[in-house]
């Protein structure tokens, strides 16, 4: 054992916050934005006697925008020899809520916190680092009310992950300058032969069939299929997230190029796959055309389950809930935020984001967990009641992209279900978790 891990597990077991109390009461108003934040409609939240939405448990005890009032000398202490060694950038990772009775307006919060553990040195993809888990103790008018588990990552940053900077720049020259000049445009285009009408790309100065140097600029409709594909893992490279998907994606009017597909996780890439032209913003200056896997057959787009579920227990089969997709705004990030009352600067300013080598601003752990809450009590029906949500992440949630929930009922005891759940986005797996919840009456 180290003598840094040995001093930082002297902390275990230290108030994390003084006694600490809600700087306001459960309200009314925080549970309206929190609602139109999300998009949850649960009449539990506004009927005669309304109810806070159970994850938002964390979010009466925070600080608001001049930050926590109530965090111990204990916690500072810790951090600031984690600073020291090095380990200064933060990042949320777990959340873990238990729900003991349900919030009503104008009850009073008070909550107690203690550093429940220090993990030794981690090597993760963002950088080394230890993992503080924090457990606070919440309670409604001086009853138990919750349980909140937090763990966060302290950690160095990489130095590639510092240095994260713009994809490789493309050549532009004579021959290829009318392609990017469409792609500044928001259009693809493909060359087409004037003497024999043969369609080619990438662009060449001549007709490969007939020789012919006159061609005519064709735009592309942007519908396609994934011909072949290949998932990146190794070598890492600066500039992309791996895993991704590279591939040969033949278009509706029978050209072939090659790009990035978005909108799936680089492991549901499959051959045939429909996918529809967009552009994404990869420096201030510079977007590129990619492509985004679409719906076939009316049906959602793919996204992924979670391969740790569980098998049914208690009874019961297996129960797919259908997917929720959620479009990732600035909008939505930035009030998820403030709904939450997490006023951290890379959640609402994109140039202290990139400081802290994210390309962008990105969402917050509280709203994410709200999300996943909204998506199992819209399927489950007024009256399901939330017991237990604990969520990792993994991939971000950015501006431009989309977040696609899915479920699976694993197990049902009388009224009782556990949930798995899956949030996939463009650049991955977002969010893995699982979920107690109590079924209405009507339901079980």
């Amino acid at each position: 054992m180290s003598d840094l891990y040995q001093r930082l597990r002297a902390f275990e077991g230290r108030p994390a916050a003084v006694s600490g109390q809600g700087s306001e009461p459960v309200n009314l108003s925080m549970i309206r934005h929190w609602c139109e934040v999300l998009g949850d409609t649960d009449p539990a939240y506004t009927g005669k006697d309304p109810v806070a939405p159970a994850t938002m448990l964390q979010a009466w005890t925070m600080g608001g925008i001049e930050g926590p009032q109530s965090r111990s000398p204990a916690i500072d202490e810790l951090f600031a020899l984690l600073d020291g060694a090095g380990y200064t950038a933060v990042v949320a990772t777990d959340c873990e809520q238990e729900y003991v009775r349900a919030l009503r307006p104008g009850e009073t919060i008070t909550f107690d916190s203690v550093i429940e553990s220090v993990s030794p040195r981690k090597t993760t993809r963002l950088g080394a680092g230890h993992f503080v888990t924090t457990r606070m103790e919440i309670r409604a008018d001086h009853e138990p009310a919750g349980t909140h588990r937090f763990r966060i990552l302290k950690y160095a940053p990489r130095k590639a992950v510092k240095e994260r900077g713009e994809r490789p720049r493309p050549v532009i020259n004579r021959d290829n300058a009318g392609f990017w000049e469409g792609v500044a445009a928001h259009k693809l285009l493909f060359q087409r032969c004037d003497a024999c009408g043969t369609s080619r790309f990438p662009w060449l100065p001549g007709c490969g069939g007939c020789g012919s140097p006159e061609w005519t600029a064709v735009e592309a409709s942007g519908a396609g299929t994934v011909h072949s594909y290949v998932v990146m893992h190794h070598p890492p490279f600066p500039a992309f997230d791996p895993p991704y998907a590279v591939a040969l994606v033949e278009l509706a009017e029978g050209v072939r190029m090659i790009s990035n597909i978005t909108g799936v996780a680089a492991d549901r890439v499959r051959i045939g796959m429909p996918v529809t032209l967009e552009f994404l913003r990869v420096a201030p200056d510079q977007e590129l055309p990619v492509f985004r896997a679409v719906a076939s057959e009316g049906g959602p787009p793919p996204t992924e389950t979670d391969p740790r579920a569980e098998p049914p227990t208690g009874g019961g089969d297996r129960t797919e809930l259908p997917p929720l997709t959620v479009p990732i705004t600035r909008t939505l990030i930035i009030a998820g935020a403030i709904a939450s009352r997490d006023f951290k600067d890379v959640h609402h300013d994109p140039e202290a984001a990139r400081a802290a080598g994210s390309p962008d601003i990105f969402m917050n752990i509280l709203t994410t967990n709200g999300l996943v809450g909204r998506y199992i009590t819209d399927h489950l029906g007024p009256g399901a009641e939330l017991r237990k949500v604990a969520i990792r992440l993994g991939a971000p949630n950015r501006p431009g992209d989309e977040l696609v929930l899915t479920g699976t009922v694993t197990s049902l005891r009388g009224r009782t279900a556990e949930v798995a759940v899956v949030g996939a986005n463009g650049l991955g797996r977002h969010v893995t978790g699982s979920v107690t919840v109590t079924l209405p009456e009507a339901t079980a």
